[in-house]
Order: C-alpha cells, then sequence, then structure tokens
C-alpha cells in the first residue's frame, strides 16, 4: 500500500447523478465530524463500482466536465498535466477522486443544492481546523480547493466560498501557488461584485494582495488593485463597505494564530480585521517605517487610513459581537494545553499517575487481573495471554485522561501501536512521576562547615520495602505495555530511563531477557550462547560504529563490564563489519590490555586485527572526503589537490619513511580544506577565534572524526613493535597541530562521565587525562584555556573566579620557584586563550581586569578587528555612497523597476558610456548596476554593466540597481568617484583608519559621523557577525578606556537607532561596572549579576543618564525607551521630553512611525500634566495614534 493510499472508500456508479448525490452526502458527514483526514492526510477516495467490479475514478469520468475538471487541477502546486497522462491504477499515487466527483456532479443541476452544501462543508472543515498541515492530500497538494472552485467557476456566487478556503495560517512555503485560483476569478471577470465579496470573505491577506499581485517582495502588480478600481468606479464603494458590513454580521475574521500558552485569554475587541482588509487594497511591499505613508495616501476623498477606521468604528458600534475569532481546533489545542499543564503539575503526586492509568488496564481484555498482576505480580496467566491490541482506540474508548497524555506524546505520522512504543518512556511518565518518586521520605539540610548547604531525603527503613515494591509494580506496568504493543522493541531512550539511572530498575542483560525476542539460546562446542548477553555486545557494536554517536565514558564502561567479563568476547572475530568503530573498539580492547599487563592469544588477535585494516588509509580518505580535489564537486579554479598531491598526503600518513615532513604536508594539504566557517555574505570568519579556523572534517555531525582521533591517541602509546605506532602518532600529530582543542575535546568525550557535555565525577581522572594529553604534545596553556572555558559556561562563580586567580599570576614579579612557576602557567594560560572561543577569551580577559586591576589589558589588535568585521558587514555598496554624496544632484537611487513614474524616461548611451568592466553591487555578481543622466527629456548611459547589452535599455528602465542624476554633475569626475567607490576594500581600510583616529581624539565627531552617514548602513545596521563563539564590538566596547568607549557610543548611537543593538542585553552593564569601580560592590556580586543579564531600574536609568551625557539624538533615545517602556525611567525620561527638555519633541514625533507614536499616550497619561503634554499627539495624522489618545481619555 503506498503511503497515501486512502481507507475511507466512498463507492457509486460515477454515471447514476442519485449515487453522486448519496456520496457527496456521506462525504459531509464525515467532513463534519471530522473523520475525513486520518493523523496524517486525507483519508477518502471515491471509486466506480458497477458490474465490472470496483475500479479507481478516471479524468475522463468527469464527462462534459473534463475541461474544467483540468482547469482546476492545472493550478495550484505543480500543476495537474501529468493527472492525464495515464490510467489512474491501484499502484498509482494520484488521489482526485474528489475532484473528479465534483466535475460529474455539477452535470446535474437537480444535485447542485448537495454539491453546494458539500463544497461550504468543505470550506468549514478548512476554518475550523486553520491549517494546511491538517489539509493534505499527499505531500503536494491540500484538498477540496479545486472542488469549490469549479463551483465557483460554474456559479460566480459562489466565488466567496474560494475567498474563505485561504484560510490565515497557511504554509506558504510548501502550499504554494494556490494565490492563482482567486486570481484567475479577477482576471476572467474583473472586479465583479461577487469577485470583491470573494475578496472581503478571504482572511488571508497574502491571498488577497495575490489576486493583483505575484511577487510580495514588489509593488508591480498583475492587475489594477480594488482600491484604484474603487477610486476610479466610486459608485461601488459605498456598496463595497456595505458588503463588508455583511461580511461581518456573518462571521468574525479567523485570527493566523491563537496562543496556546498564553495563561489569560486574549482580548479579541482590540483586533482591527477592517484595517487588514484595507491595508490590501493597494498593492505594498514596505516595513513598518513605511507604513505611515501607505495609509496616508489619498483614497475616497480622505486617506485610506481614515477610511479604514472610519468603517472599523462603523461596524464595530453595529456588530455586537467580536469581529474576530480563533478557529475550533484553536480552541481545542488551548484546552488540550492546559489539560496538559494540569496533568504535569500532578505527575510527581502520590498514587495520580495509576489513576490515570488503570481504565486503560481494566479496558484490556482480562483487565481485572492484569491490575492484579500489576499490583502485586498475581495472575501470571493473564499477562501471558495478552495479544496485542490497538491501545490509542482503546484509550480514548475507555480511559480519556491517559488518551489525551498520550496524544501529548506520540507523533501523528505514527499514531499506532509502533508510534507508541518510540515515546514509551513520555508515555508512561505519570506513572513513573507516581511509582518512582519517593512520597516517603522526609527533606534533611545539612550545612558544612565552608557555608554550603546540602538538602538529603532521607526515607525512613521502614518505607524501602516500600519504595522497592513500586519500582516492581512500574516493571510491571511496562510488561503489561511490552505484550499490549505485540512485543515491540522499545526506544533507546526507555531502555535507559530502565538501565542506566544512579540506581537502575534491571541490568542491560535483564532488560533484554524481559523486553526482548531473543533467540533461542542456541549451544556451540559444548557453551550456551546467553541471548541477552549476545544482544547488549551487539548494541556496543552498533554504538561504536554508528558515526553520529558519540563515545563517551558509560560507553566504554559497558566494554569493561560486558566484552571484557570474557576474553573470548574481546576477540576482533565477533566483529560484524569492517568500520573505524570497530577499528576504535580494537584499539580501546588493545590499549586496555597493555594497561592491565594482559599478552595472550586475544591480543595477538586484536593486533593482528589492526594490522589488516588499512588504518591509515580509512583516515586519509575521511580527511580527503573534506578538502577540494581538483576537478572536484564545488571545486575552485584556484584550489584543488593534484592527483599527485593527493599521493603526497597519502604516503604521508600510511608509509613507513614518508618523503614529506608535517610542515610541508600542512603547507600542502590545509589550505585545501573545507572550512567550517561563519559566514556573512562575502565574509568569512573563522568560527573559533581568529587563531582557529574550523575544519569540516573535524565537524562531522557528532562525531567530529573522534574515533580516529581516539585511535591515533591510543595506539602511539603502546610501547610495542607495532607498525602503526609511528603512524598513529604522525596523524595524532598533524590534528593537534591543526585543532588542538577539537582533538582534546574529541579525547575528554571518551573520558567524559557526561554525553554531550564534558563532566568529571571524579577531580583524579580528570588530571589524569590532562595530564596524557599534556604528554601527547598539547600546549598544557592550551588545555588549562580550554578546561577554563568548559567553567565559564557553568554557574559554578566559585570555579571560574578561582581560573581568574591562576591568571592573575601573570602580573607576579617574585622570582622565587614556586613565584616563577605560577607566572610561567598564567602566561601558558594567556597564549591558550587564542584557541578557544574567542568570546570566552575576551570576556575572561575582561573580568580578570575587574577583579585585578593591576592587569593591563591590550585589546587594540582584537578591538581594531571586531571593529573591521562590524564595518564590512555595513559599509553600503558604492551605489548608496555615491548617491549621498552627490546629494540633491542624485535624483533616485534603488531598483529600476521601482523609479517613480515622473522620473520615468526614455534611456540612449552614446560613444562615453563606460561598457567594457563589471558594474555591478558590492559582493553581488547577479545583481547590476547602472548609472544614467539626465539630458533633456531622455537618460544617458553612464556606465553598465559588461554583461547587459546596450540595446537593451531600449525598452525602459533596467531591472537591478539604478542611479539616476541630474545634468549638473560632471561626467568624468563622476566615473572616476565610481572607480573609486567600487574599491571597498580600501573604502573599508578608510573607514576603520578614520573610526580609530576618532576614538583617539584625532578626528572631530562632526567629520566622522559625516563619513559614518555616507558610507555605513542605517536600516540593516548589523552589530556583529551574529555568531556566539566570536567576539563582538559591543563585547569589547567595555574593555575601552573610558573616553574611548564613550565617543564610540556616541558614534553608533547617533548614526542610527539600531547602533543601540551593539548594547543588547548589556543594558544593566555601565552601571555594573560603575559600581564595581565605587567600590559599592565586590567582583563576585558583580559576576552574579552580569550572568543573570537583567537589568534593573537603577541600570536603566544610569544607562539613560550616560547617553544623555554623550548627547545621543533624543528621538532614538524616545525610541528606545518606547521598546523598553517597563522601566520608569524610560517612562520618566520620555515625559520630561514632552515637556521640552532634550530637544525638540516635535523632531522626535516626526522620526517615530504611527506604531510607535501610538504607544505614547499611555506612557504620557502617567503624569499629572498628561493632557498637556499630549496636545501634540491630538493633532496628529494618524488614525492609529488617534485611536489610542482617545483610548487613553476615555480610561482616564
Amino acid at each position: 500500500m503506498n503511503q497515501f493510499d486512502k481507507h475511507q472508500i466512498i463507492t457509486l456508479d460515477i454515471q447514476n447523478p442519485q449515487q453522486i448525490e448519496s456520496a457527496l452526502n456521506q462525504y459531509q458527514a464525515l467532513l463534519r465530524s471530522g473523520d475525513a483526514f486520518n493523523q496524517h492526510h486525507f483519508d477518502v477516495e471515491f471509486k466506480q463500482q458497477d458490474s465490472d467490479g470496483i475500479r479507481r475514478l478516471q479524468p475522463s469520468d468527469a464527462g462534459e466536465n473534463i475541461e474544467l475538471l483540468k482547469a482546476s487541477l492545472n493550478m495550484g502546486q505543480e500543476g495537474g498535466s501529468h493527472y492525464y497522462r495515464h490510467a489512474i491504477t491501484d499502484e498509482s499515487e494520484v488521489y482526485i477522486s474528489e475532484v473528479i466527483l465534483f466535475a460529474a456532479a455539477l452535470q446535474y443541476p437537480d444535485i447542485k443544492p448537495t454539491v453546494v452544501d458539500t463544497a461550504k462543508a468543505i470550506v468549514a472543515y478548512a476554518r475550523r481546523v486553520n491549517d494546511t498541515d491538517d489539509m493534505w492530500i499527499d505531500d503536494m497538494r491540500v484538498f477540496g480547493i479545486e472542488a469549490v472552485y469549479m463551483l465557483a467557476k460554474t456559479d460566480l456566487q459562489y466565488a466567496y466560498l474560494v475567498g474563505q478556503f485561504f484560510v490565515p495560517y497557511w504554509d506558504d512555503e510548501h502550499a504554494t501557488q494556490y494565490e492563482e485560483y482567486l486570481a484567475s476569478l479577477l482576471v476572467e471577470h474583473g472586479w465583479h461584485p461577487e469577485v470583491i465579496k470573494a475578496f472581503i470573505w478571504c482572511d488571508n491577506p497574502s491571498f488577497r494582495s495575490g489576486m493583483f499581485m505575484d511577487d510580495p517582495y514588489s509593488d508591480d502588480t498583475t492587475y489594477q488593485p480594488l482600491g484604484e478600481y474603487l477610486q476610479q468606479n466610486p459608485c461601488q464603494y459605498a456598496h463595497f463597505k456595505q458588503m463588508v458590513m455583511e461580511r461581518f454580521q456573518a462571521e468574525p475574521v479567523l485570527l493566523t494564530s491563537y496562543d496556546e500558552s498564553d495563561e489569560d485569554e486574549p482580548e479579541l475587541s482590540g483586533y482591527k480585521p477592517v484595517i487588514w482588509l484595507y491595508q490590501t487594497l493597494f498593492a505594498r511591499s514596505y516595513d513598518d517605517e513605511d507604513e505611515d505613508a501607505f495609509m496616508q495616501q489619498p483614497f475616497m476623498a480622505s486617506t485610506l487610513e481614515d477610511e479604514a477606521y472610519d468603517l472599523q468604528c462603523y461596524i464595530e458600534n453595529r456588530v455586537n459581537t467580536d469581529l474576530v475569532k480563533p478557529s475550533e481546533r484553536a480552541l481545542e489545542k488551548r484546552a488540550e494545553y492546559r489539560a496538559y499543564l494540569e496533568r504535569d503539575d500532578r505527575r510527581y503526586d502520590l498514587n495520580y499517575g495509576s489513576e490515570v492509568l488503570k481504565p486503560l488496564i481494566l479496558a484490556m481484555p482480562q483487565g481485572e487481573s492484569l491490575w492484579r498482576y500489576i499490583e502485586n505480580g498475581t495472575e501470571l496467566q493473564a499477562l501471558e495471554a495478552l495479544q496485542e491490541i490497538e491501545l490509542l482506540p482503546l484509550a480514548h474508548q475507555y480511559a480519556s485522561e491517559m488518551a489525551a497524555h498520550m496524544d501529548d506524546h506520540v507523533c501523528k505520522w505514527e499514531y499506532n501501536n509502533q508510534g507508541i512504543a518510540e515515546e514509551l518512556e513520555s508515555v508512561l511518565e505519570l506513572v513513573r512521576g507516581d511509582l518512582l518518586t519517593d512520597h516517603f521520605g522526609e527533606e534533611t539540610t545539612i550545612e558544612h562547615a565552608n557555608g554550603l548547604i546540602t538538602t538529603l531525603t532521607v526515607t525512613p527503613d521502614s518505607e524501602v520495602s516500600l519504595l522497592k515494591a513500586r519500582c516492581e509494580q512500574y516493571l510491571r506496568v511496562v510488561d503489561v505495555f511490552y505484550r499490549a504493543l505485540g512485543k515491540r522493541e522499545f526506544s533507546e531512550y526507555m531502555m535507559d530511563s530502565l538501565t542506566d539511572d544512579d540506581e537502575p530498575l534491571l541490568s542491560r542483560q535483564d532488560y533484554y531477557r524481559r523486553y526482548s525476542q531473543l533467540p533461542e539460546p542456541q549451544t556451540e562446542a559444548g557453551e550456551t550462547q546467553d541471548g541477552a548477553l549476545t544482544r547488549e555486545v551487539q548494541s556496543i557494536f552498533y554504538t561504536f560504529t554508528d558515526n553520529d554517536e558519540i563515545l563517551c565514558k558509560k560507553n566504554f564502561e559497558l566494554v569493561d563490564s560486558v566484552m571484557r567479563s570474557s576474553r573470548d568476547l574481546c576477540h576482533p572475530q565477533h566483529y560484524p563489519k569492517k568500520h573505524m568503530g570497530c577499528i576504535a573498539l580494537a584499539s580501546y580492547q588493545l590499549y586496555t590490555d597493555f594497561n592491565q599487563r594482559i599478552g595472550d592469544e586475544v591480543t595477538e588477535a586484536l593486533f593482528n586485527y589492526l594490522n589488516e585494516q588499512n588504518i591509515w588509509q580509512q583516515a586519509v580518505d575521511k580527511i580527503l572526503q573534506e578538502a577540494f580535489v581538483k576537478g572536484g564537486y564545488h571545486c575552485p579554479e584556484h584550489k584543488g589537490l593534484t592527483e599527485q598531491d593527493i599521493a603526497r598526503v597519502r604516503d604521508y600518513f600510511c608509509a613507513d619513511q614518508p618523503t614529506e615532513d608535517q610542515a610541508s604536508l600542512i603547507a600542502l594539504l590545509e589550505p585545501q580544506l573545507h572550512r567550517d566557517d561563519c559566514c556573512r555574505g562575502n565574509l568569512y570568519l573563522n568560527k573559533f577565534s581568529e587563531y582557529q579556523p574550523g575544519y569540516d572534517f573535524l565537524s562531522d555531525h557528532d562525531e567530529d572524526f573522534q574515533r580516529f582521533t581516539l585511535i591515533a591517541f591510543w595506539l602511539r602509546q603502546l610501547p610495542l613493535p607495532l607498525p602503526q605506532r609511528v603512524q598513529a602518532d604522525r596523524l595524532w600529530q598533524f590534528i593537534t597541530a591543526l585543532a588542538p582543542v577539537r582533538v582534546a575535546r574529541n579525547v575528554l568525550r571518551a573520558y567524559s562521565d557526561g554525553p554531550w557535555s564534558i563532566e568529571f565525577n571524579n577531580v583524579l581522572d580528570e588530571i589524569e587525562i590532562h595530564e596524557q594529553l599534556e604528554k601527547a604534545g598539547i600546549d598544557s596553556g592550551i588545555l588549562r584555556a580550554f578546561e577554563m572555558s568548559r567553567v565559564s559556561s557553568t554557574r559554578d562563580i566559585e570555579k571560574y573566579s578561582h581560573w581568574l586567580d591562576r591568571y592573575s599570576e601573570i602580573t607576579n614579579t617574585s622570582t622565587s620557584m614556586f613565584g616563577s612557576l605560577d607566572r610561567k602557567k598564567a602566561e601558558a594560560l594567556h597564549q591558550g586563550l587564542k584557541f578557544i572561543n574567542e568570546s570566552d577569551r575576551v570576556a575572561f580577559l575582561h573580568h580578570a581586569s575587574l577583579k585585578y586591576p593591576e592587569i593591563t589589558l591590550d585589546i587594540e589588535h582584537d578591538f581594531a578587528r571586531a571593529l573591521r568585521i562590524v564595518v564590512e558587514l555595513n559599509t553600503t555598496s558604492w551605489e548608496f555612497a555615491l548617491a549621498h554624496e552627490l546629494g540633491a544632484c542624485c535624483l533616485y537611487v534603488g531598483e529600476g523597476e521601482k523609479v517613480p513614474a515622473n522620473l520615468r524616461k526614455a534611456i540612449i548611451s552614446d560613444e562615453h558610456t563606460v561598457h567594457d568592466k563589471p558594474c555591478h553591487m558590492d559582493g553581488m555578481s547577479w545583481m547590476i548596476s547602472t548609472i544614467v543622466q539626465q539630458q533633456g527629456d531622455q537618460y544617458v548611459v553612464l556606465m553598465a554593466d559588461q554583461e547587459v547589452p546596450l540595446e537593451a535599455y531600449r525598452n525602459g528602465l533596467p531591472n537591478g540597481q539604478l542611479v539616476i542624476l541630474d545634468e549638473t554633475a560632471d561626467r568624468q569626475e563622476i566615473l572616476q568617484r565610481i572607480l573609486q567607490l567600487q574599491q571597498t576594500p580600501k573604502r573599508v581600510d578608510y573607514l576603520v583608519e578614520q573610526t580609530l583616529a576618532y576614538l583617539a581624539g584625532d578626528v572631530d565627531y562632526s567629520s566622522i559621523s559625516t563619513l559614518y552617514r555616507a558610507q555605513i548602513a542605517t536600516e540593516n545596521f548589523r552589530p556583529s557577525a551574529d555568531e556566539y563563539r566570536l567576539y563582538t564590538l559591543g563585547q569589547l566596547m567595555w574593555m575601552l578606556a573610558k573616553p574611548q568607549r564613550d565617543r564610540l557610543a556616541k558614534l553608533l548611537f547617533n548614526h542610527d537607532y539600531r547602533g543601540f543593538k551593539v548594547i543588547e542585553n548589556q543594558h544593566e552593564k555601565a552601571w555594573l561596572i560603575h559600581q564595581l569601580a565605587q567600590g559599592d560592590i565586590d567582583f563576585d556580586n558583580y559576576l552574579e549579576q552580569e550572568r543573570e543579564e537583567e537589568t534593573s531600574e537603577e541600570g536603566m536609568l544610569f544607562l539613560l543618564r550616560w547617553m544623555l551625557e554623550l548627547e545621543i539624538d533624543p528621538a532614538h533615545m524616545t525610541l528606545f525607551c518606547i521598546k523598553h517602556a517597563e522601566f520608569e525611567a524610560c517612562g520618566e525620561f520620555i515625559r520630561i521630553h514632552a515637556r521640552g527638555q532634550y530637544g525638540s519633541f516635535k523632531q522626535t514625533l516626526d522620526y517615530l512611525h504611527a506604531g510607535r507614536r501610538a504607544q505614547l499616550p499611555e506612557i504620557l497619561s502617567q503624569a499629572d500634566d498628561a493632557t498637556q503634554l499630549m496636545e501634540p499627539l491630538a493633532k496628529d495624522r494618524s488614525r492609529v495614534v488617534k485611536e489610542a489618545l482617545a483610548r487613553c481619555v476615555f480610561s482616564a
């Protein structure tokens, strides 16, 4: 059976209208009950049944409506042409029977009422779920739309159903091209009243706009927008408003989404769906900042905004219900979520989990006996007689609370017993919380001498046996599910929950015996093989050969406890396949044999096995998979290893006496390795630090070359005449030279008690493995830096402060042996910091200087580099820099297709046109640029891209970037300046140089701010590369001396409001540093508050005062304060500014867009003189602001 085949078959004679009507009625019933869909997809198919038997419907069954059928299928995702080429057989993955049925039904006028009712049922279902995820027929198309469209196509009065069908929560990434349905009705009928009604009844703004636009990112239209039509036909406007009124009287607009996790019921009266409707009357592709201009455009002798708000208010006053509503499915999900929270709150309550489970157990065959088995272990025969049962339907019928809990965890794509088996750990979490929680212990608090407090739960001896009995009850619950689920294998998570805790309920082998269908024990050579032991050994092999599995301490402990309990099991003859994981396992075994001083025939077999595996050949292959090779896929022309180069690489790693040394090998191979870089446009940065590149072969999903790293680490230590020992050391030295921290991480993971983070329960184990790594050649300073970085990511301030103390020895001038040793360790740590994530390095150095002011920070290089990164990310393309420099001489700069109508003129070229070189936006060769200059009533091309024929300009304005200059600009000077501006690296150098000079006091603020306005982006300003491992300008800013910090803040904050992004999530930093400097807090307190990343009222007030000292633009500060209005200091700043301080409040209002201005009344209303402060807003032309003002006045 195919994945999307349907299970609910409705048979009929497609030639019989009465049978068609009956089938439609059955379909309606399924839609209304929700049974037309299963957990995955639409689950209904109509089939032909006659004297010849049952067959699938064919397109030809549409009869005289075959062309109507094709018209409906040809639109939407992937079209429909492939449906007509071949007969639809039982093997065909084609599901269009619903469309065929409707096409056939529309041939018979007598059953049209039933057709209409069915179409309405389709629309009702779509609106009930409001989610395309619940509407798929298969993995390409959604159900229903073709049927509804065909009805509207034959009778336009039902076009509104097409509009209704397109619900607001539509997956426009996967369910694409469905805008064609409404658009085609518009093209065929124009703005007919029924088409306008379809527009009004459509709750998805993208589909409304899609009726006359096919590109949401452009203002281009494919048909006249409805707003333009109404302006040209004002007599239709009153009817339009009446239809809008009728629509809201009949049904509210569906909300796109409804926050199921919100504790409070949302206030639906605050939504403005009439405004939303008006916002789609015209083509639009604007940001919030441009919304004012769009809404203020003239419309019907007023503005679009005024007309929208007038009708919104009119309807609100005449419709007694909310104008919006959540879908029924959204309300159901909200109720389900609240029920989930209630269950989760009780998950550890005594007996709660058992009470939830019990009705399900009792509903099973011999349920009473099964429950007694769970309680006390009796009635074993009931368990043994239990066969597989479909648990989900059973739970829904008899155990509603357990069913709801199961639905929380079982994936809808595997909504069956297999899905339960996969998620059994979660399905049983309520029972586990009940039976495995110590409900009988008492908490005891122990206060230690060092001030630490430990809380322990102490269980009375009399209750210990009860706890053990409840553990056994839980295992018997699992027994019942194992049988009821058809003895399916459980997931690894379920197995771990029973076997991997500190006090496991079962050993792994007992788990396999109890919850696996083991083969009958076999006897070989007089010995019986234990199936459970075999399974556990197989699971070890599986872990070692799973390339996405990290090997950690527990994996090797299993090897020690299971395989090494028998020398026979250690023999490589049992390995299932040739794989680097098996080589790693053999290497570990041989390494352990050496450390345990074991030497026998198994040791020799391991030795021989490794000699036979071509280990280093495999390692080279894995490295070369992530290297550029000449002629390989995506290999740049200037890169790539030749065959001779590859031979040299293989020789180095595999030969006994290679011709290359490590330095020459690295020089050859390292530049060709695929880099795991931080890529931001054309800017590529090392992902970890300036000094530590990332390499793809060391970033291989989770494994990260770990197995070969461990093989090399172990084999190089063996003092045996092993041929691989030299090669092992060669590979080890190579990877540690490339990425010492990543190599150390791979080894430490194998010894770590934690499966993901590196954790050691025993400090001696940690010291021992670090010493081994240091002996293996990894620099001690790098190892200490990596160890420090692991501590810095935790909340352990005491350990982190200890590392700061150790680093402070770098200033130790003592000449004693211990003083010199401590200083050298600190110096080594300083050098090692270069190889960890550089954000951690900079934070550590800053903290060290704050705790120990005698430590001098040298951040000149780092700061200049961070500044350069920001400049490179934000340097505007040369076209915009040119336009800014020319000022009024530049008539237009932007996309050619968006040139205003008054600037559209014919374009010519002449003999002076520069057309022999590339001309495109910086870093975007595909985005061509054209410079034209006005000459009379036409434009002449000054410069154009060499790839674009000049003849193309005769057809009109070009695509891509266009710069239009007036006649006064000097042509030669312009061309010369363009060539200069196109040298982006030189522009970046100059910007960085000037910024550093400004920070040093050698360039005045006016000059640098003018330069930034000309060449640094504002709208899309990026404060960093947005990679958590890398330091940022905002991080380094706090390490500058105060004069330089102030100058930088003033430049960035005044350049644009987005300059505040530099201190995002650091609003408390200035206040904390000030308190620390004044001695108001100690360093530990500073560090604790910094890590909280919370802003206090005092901190915000201090930040605002700092901004005022720096003379930051009050408009920028006001916008900042609006966004942080929860702070009293921000509200007070706005109120003081409104009283006339800090500059012109009117200019600030002009800077803010309407949405932000609309937030001011609530802030200003907190003042005693609120009426006076809000007077400027009373004159605001925006209805958004007026409405907000009216609400404040009304509430007052």
